[in-house]
C-alpha cells in the first residue's frame, strides 16, 4: 500500500475532514484526493520514471508528491534552500529527465534552469496542469523505489536515499503508534518537508487522517498564530524550540492546548525540557533520533523518562531493533562504546547511483548509522558523536571538508579550516580559520559564502592564521582545529 492511498481512503470515510491548511487555505480529504488525481493524470505515459519536485512547503507541494505516487512514478524533492549550484548538482548525479514544479517556483529559477529536461511539468495555484514539454524516455530504476531524499548537503553533492513504499508506510505505522495519533488530531508542520523528518509527518498524519497545519519559521507571529489554531502536536528540530522559547508568554498562550511537543533533528537539551516544562506543564515532551536512510526516525524518549534519561535517546520505535556493534560487527555489552547499528522496514533501499556507499553503510542487513552508542539497562541508548566529523547545524549535517574545500576552490586564500561553534539558537554556528596569501580579501570571502552557502553555514566570523592546525601527532583533525581556535582567540 502507498501513503496517497490512505487519502483517497479518508476521502471515501470521511470526505469533509481537513487534510491541510496553510494560511487561510485549507482542502477536505475529498478536495485532495481530487486534485492529486488532476496532477497524476498528467504523468499517466510514464512508467515508473524520476521526476525531481520543485516546490516550496504547502499544500501544492504535498499534492504534488501525492500525485507522482499515485500514478507509480518516483518522486525526488528539491531542497530549495539550497543553492542553485548544489541543486543542479543533484540533478546531474541523479540522472534525471524530467521535472515538475509550481508556477511560482518555474518563474523564479527561469526557463535556463529547465533547459535540461526532457519534460517539465508547471502546476499553478489552481493546481491546473501545463506540460511546457515532454519526452518519455524509458528508465531502469529499482522496481521498489518510491521517493529519494537527499540528506541535508553542503556544498558538495549530498546523498540521495531510495526508500520503497515499504519504508514509507511501516515508518508512518511505527510513528503513529508512538504519537497515539487519530484523526482528531492537528499538527503543526513548520520546517522543510523536502527532509526525512518533514516528510514523516506528513505521512504518519495522512495515515491517521489528522489535519496538517503548513507554516515556516520565517516569522514568529504566523508561527505562534499557527499553534494556536488547534494545533495538538508540535514538530521542531530543538532550534525551533530555542528560538520559540525566547519568547515565554506568547509560548505559554500558544501552547496552553498541544499535547505533544515532539523533537527530532539533534539532541533536547534539560535547558529546552525545562522550559516547555515551565511554561506549558500539561504538554508532554516526546524526544525522537532517526536519520533519512532510516525514512526518519529510529528511536523515541517516552515523555515519562524525560526527567531522567534526556541525555539519551530512548529506546528503538515499534517495528526497529537497535545494537551497538563493535569494529568486526559483534554485539557489545551494556556501557560499551561502538557504532550504533539498526535494522527494520524502515531501512533504505540503498543511496541512488552509489553502490559502493551503500555497501558502507548497509552490512548484513544492519543499517550502520555513523553515530557512536552505548546501550544501557531496558534498551535506552546514548549517543556518544559521530564517527567521522560532521557538525550539526540546526536541521542540517554539514560536513566541514565539502565547505573548507568550497571556499578555497573560489578563493585567493592558502587554506581555510571550518570551526563549529556554539549558537544560542542553532546549537551549532561556524566560524572560519584562514592562511591568507598576498591577495586574500576577507571581504570577499564573506561575500562568496552569503552568495554561495545555505544561510546557516554564513561564517560568524573569519579569522586569519598563520600556520597548519596540526596536532601532536602532525595531523590534522576537528580537535586540533577547535584547539588552535580557541588559541587564538584567548590572544585576542
Amino acid at each position: 500500500m502507498r501513503i496517497d492511498a490512505y487519502i483517497l481512503e479518508h476521502a471515501r470515510k470521511t470526505p469533509h475532514q481537513i487534510a491541510l491548511e496553510e494560511g487561510k487555505r485549507s482542502i477536505s480529504y475529498s478536495c485532495l484526493d481530487e486534485d492529486i488525481n488532476i496532477v497524476a493524470s498528467s504523468l499517466s505515459d510514464f512508467d515508473h520514471c524520476k521526476f525531481a519536485i520543485l516546490a516550496e512547503s504547502g499544500i501544492q507541494y504535498i499534492k504534488i508528491l501525492m500525485a507522482v505516487y499515485r500514478s507509480g512514478n518516483i518522486a525526488i524533492p528539491l531542497p530549495i534552500e539550497l543553492p542553485g549550484l548544489s541543486l543542479e548538482r543533484i540533478l546531474d548525479s541523479a540522472c534525471i529527465n524530467n521535472i515538475i514544479a509550481t508556477k511560482k517556483l518555474y518563474s523564479r529559477f527561469g526557463d535556463g534552469f529547465f533547459e535540461r529536461f526532457g519534460t517539465v511539468i508547471v502546476v499553478s495555484d489552481n493546481t491546473a496542469v501545463e506540460a511546457l514539454s515532454k519526452r518519455v524516455i524509458l528508465e531502469r530504476n529499482d522496481p521498489e523505489l518510491r521517493l529519494v531524499l537527499y540528506t541535508s548537503g553542503t556544498t558538495g553533492t549530498p546523498k540521495g536515499v531510495m526508500l520503497s513504499d515499504k519504508n514509507l508506510v511501516s515508518n508512518a505505522r511505527s510513528i503513529t503508534e508512538v504519537l497515539s495519533l487519530t484523526s482528531k488530531d492537528k499538527a503543526a508542520l513548520v520546517i522543510s518537508p523536502h527532509h526525512a523528518f518533514g516528510n514523516s509527518i506528513i505521512n504518519s498524519h495522512i495515515m491517521a487522517g489528522s489535519s496538517i497545519s503548513i507554516g515556516t519559521m520565517n516569522f514568529i507571529g504566523p508561527v505562534f498564530s499557527l499553534i494556536e489554531s488547534g494545533v495538538s502536536i508540535f514538530y521542531g528540530v530543538p532550534s525551533t524550540y530555542r528560538i520559540l522559547l525566547k519568547y515565554p508568554e506568547r509560548f505559554k498562550k500558544a501552547f496552553t492546548n498541544v499535547r505533544t511537543a515532539a523533537s527530532a533533528g539533534g539532541a533536547m537539551d534539560r535547558v529546552i525540557v525545562r522550559a516547555i516544562k515551565e511554561f506549558s506543564p500539561n504538554t508532554e515532551i516526546l524526544p525522537m533520533y532517526g536519520q533519512t536512510e532510516a525514512t526518519a526516525r529510529l528511536a523515541y524518549l517516552p515523555s515519562e523518562d524525560v526527567d531522567e534519561f534526556i541525555d539519551t535517546i530512548g529506546k528503538a520505535i515499534p517495528g526497529v531493533t537497535l545494537d551497538v556493534f563493535d569494529s568486526e560487527n559483534w554485539p557489545l555489552e551494556p556501557g560499551i562504546t561502538g557504532e550504533l547499528v539498526a535494522k527494520g522496514d524502515n531501512i533504505l533501499l540503498g543511496y541512488l547511483n552509489d553502490d559502493a556507499a551503500t555497501e558502507k553503510i548497509i552490512i548484513d542487513g544492519w543499517l550502520h548509522t555513523g553515530d557512536l552508542a552505548q546501550k544501557l539497562q531496558g534498551g535506552y541508548i546514548r549517543l556518544l558523536g559521530r564517527k567521522d566529523d560532521l557538525i550539526k547545524v540546526g536541521d542540517h549535517r554539514v560536513n566541514p571538508r565539502e565547505v573548507e574545500k568550497e571556499i578555497e576552490m573560489n578563493n585567493e586564500v592558502s587554506n581555510v579550516f571550518v570551526v563549529p561553534v556554539s549558537h544560542e539558537l542553532m546549537g551549532n554556528a561556524i566560524s572560519l580559520m584562514v592562511i591568507p596569501n598576498q591577495e586574500t580579501d576577507v571581504e570577499k570571502i564573506f561575500a562568496f559564502c552569503r552568495k554561495n552557502l545555505p544561510g546557516y553555514l554564513y561564517p560568524r566570523e573569519i579569522l586569519f592564521i598563520d600556520h597548519l592546525p596540526l596536532s601532536e601527532n602532525g595531523k590534522i583533525s576537528n580537535r586540533s582545529i577547535i584547539e588552535e581556535y580557541q588559541h587564538v582567540k584567548a590572544s585576542m
